[in-house]
C-alpha cells in the first residue's frame, strides 16, 4: 500500500474543502454548465458602473452583448432596465468584483422584475472563457441539462458513479482532471446515459494532466 505523501495530503485536505468563502458567504462547487442549467438567464455584458442603491442593495450598470438563454420575464429584464442587481453585503453572497469596461459572461435567477446575480452564480470574464466552454454557452450546455455533473472527491469516484443510474458525469477532485473537466468538459446524454463528450481539446488537457501528474509522483521520496 502506497504512503500518503505530504503533497498528496495536502490536494487532499484541498479537495475536501473546495468552496468559495467571502466573510460568511460560502457556495459550493458548481460547474459552468449547472450554473448555466440552474440560471433563469445567462448573458455577455459588458459592464458600465457599479451603484450602491441602499444599505442592502447594488447594481451593475451593462451594455448587454448576448443572451444565452432566458425566461421571458428574464429577457424583458435584460434588455429594457440593463441593470444587474446584487446584495451589497460580502456576508449576503453579494457583488461579484466586476470592474467597468470588463466584458463578462454572467448568469442568475429572477427576484421579481430583477435579474439578480451573487458571488455563487455563473460570473467568468469572457477573455478568460475557453472557446470549449463558449460552444457550451451557445448550444451543448442547454442540451446537456438533463444530465447532472457532481463534484466527486477522487477516493469515492467509483461508488458516486454507481449511483448516477447514468443521469450524471463526475467532475473529479484534485488528481484528478477537474480543471480539465471544468474547461473543456460538456456533459451530455448518449445510447449509455451521461457522459464527458470528446473534444480535442478536453483529450489534450487529460493527457499533459496525466503525464504532469506523473512526472510529480516520479519526484516525490
Amino acid at each position: 500500500m502506497r504512503r500518503l505523501t505530504w503533497s498528496s495530503l495536502i490536494i487532499l485536505i484541498l479537495s475536501v474543502c473546495r468552496f468559495e468563502d467571502a466573510e460568511g458567504c460560502s457556495c459550493t462547487m458548481s460547474h459552468p454548465q449547472t450554473q448555466f442549467c440552474q440560471s433563469d438567464w445567462v448573458a455577455v455584458v459588458r459592464i458600465k458602473k457599479f451603484v450602491e442603491i441602499s444599505d442592502h442593495e447594488a447594481a451593475y450598470k451593462f451594455k448587454l452583448h448576448r443572451i444565452f438563454k432566458a425566461t421571458p420575464k428574464a429577457e424583458h429584464a435584460l434588455k429594457q432596465h440593463l441593470m444587474l442587481w446584487t446584495p451589497s453585503m460580502d456576508s449576503l453572497c453579494g457583488r461579484v468584483n466586476m470592474e467597468p469596461g470588463e466584458t463578462w459572461v454572467v448568469g442568475g435567477r429572477m427576484n421579481g422584475p430583477k435579474p439578480h446575480i451573487s458571488l455563487c452564480n455563473l460570473a467568468m470574464r469572457w477573455s478568460e472563457v475557453t472557446g470549449r466552454q463558449r460552444k457550451g454557452f451557445r448550444q451543448f450546455y442547454n442540451h446537456g441539462c438533463v444530465c447532472h455533473i457532481l463534484y466527486t472527491q477522487w477516493w469515492n469516484k467509483g461508488a458516486v458513479f454507481n449511483s448516477t443510474g447514468g443521469k450524471g458525469c463526475l467532475w473529479e477532485s484534485a488528481p484528478g482532471p477537474s480543471d480539465c473537466q471544468e474547461r473543456y468538459g460538456i456533459c451530455m446524454m448518449g445510447p449509455a446515459g451521461c457522459s464527458w463528450v470528446p473534444s480535442v481539446a478536453y483529450k489534450k488537457c487529460v493527457v499533459k494532466h496525466q503525464r504532469d501528474r506523473e512526472q510529480q509522483l516520479a519526484r516525490e521520496p
